[in-house]
């Protein structure tokens, strides 16, 4: 992938070249904007606006080739001879296992400008995952299977700054035992939090236990 959200770019239409800018990336085609109008183009009908951004892009691509090879490379080394590895647009989750897939996905943007280290790290937290199975999780059995690829036990869930903050806050605001309300499937729901984990209480609801992100709860005033 040669481009990304926010890049200048050119076109060819039928009234002649436009220049726009990358709103989205689909599969097979870029949602591009120019001036009022939104087109989506093949990436083969796109070039970069700034030809130094291709050069930079060409050696992007160059670093998810070597990340793509490395991943074949430690799957095999771990079982996974059958199983395929491909690339996301996600920035939010670093990596993915999709095991009725057999299938390893990467996010793009975390292969090409994430510290060889910590890409490496995650490409073992989902081997970890496909060898342990999906009913594992992030429990004992997955960690155990981690620690032995080499890959740190813990969740690689990408969290900003400012969501940490915003997390952080929230959870001043309540302690085990207090009654709250959140929204859980499209309802509101009463209940009483059990446990404070690190990113989510443990709530209780009827026979139904919840764990919701602390920036969801308030404070039940029944």
């Amino acid at each position: 992938m040669l481009f990304e959200v926010g890049d200048r770019v050119r076109f060819a239409t039928a009234d002649g070249t436009l220049t726009g800018t990358v709103e989205k990336l689909n599969p097979a085609r870029a949602r591009v904007k120019s001036g009022p109008d939104v087109w989506t183009v093949p990436y083969a009908g796109l070039d970069h606006a700034c030809r130094s951004r291709a050069e930079e892009r060409g050696k992007r691509v160059g670093r998810l080739q070597e990340v793509a090879a490395r991943a074949h490379a430690l799957m095999d080394d771990n079982g996974l001879h059958d199983w395929s590895f491909r690339f996301s647009n996600a920035r939010q989750r670093l990596g993915e296992c999709r095991a009725k897939e057999k299938l390893i996905v990467l996010s793009r943007s975390h292969a090409a400008g994430g510290a060889p280290e910590d890409v490496t790290d995650t490409i073992l937290h989902e081997i970890a995952h496909a060898v342990a199975g999906p009913d594992a999780a992030h429990g004992p059995a997955w960690k155990a299977i981690a620690r032995r690829l080499g890959a740190r036990p813990a969740s690689r869930a990408h969290e900003s700054d400012e969501a940490r903050r915003t997390r952080d806050a929230a959870r001043e605001g309540f302690r085990a035992g207090d009654t709250v309300e959140f929204i859980g499937r499209g309802e509101v729901r009463t209940g009483v939090i059990e446990r404070m984990n690190p990113k989510r209480a443990r709530v209780r609801s009827g026979d139904t236990v919840w764990l919701v992100p602390y920036p969801r709860l308030r404070i039940s005033r029944q």
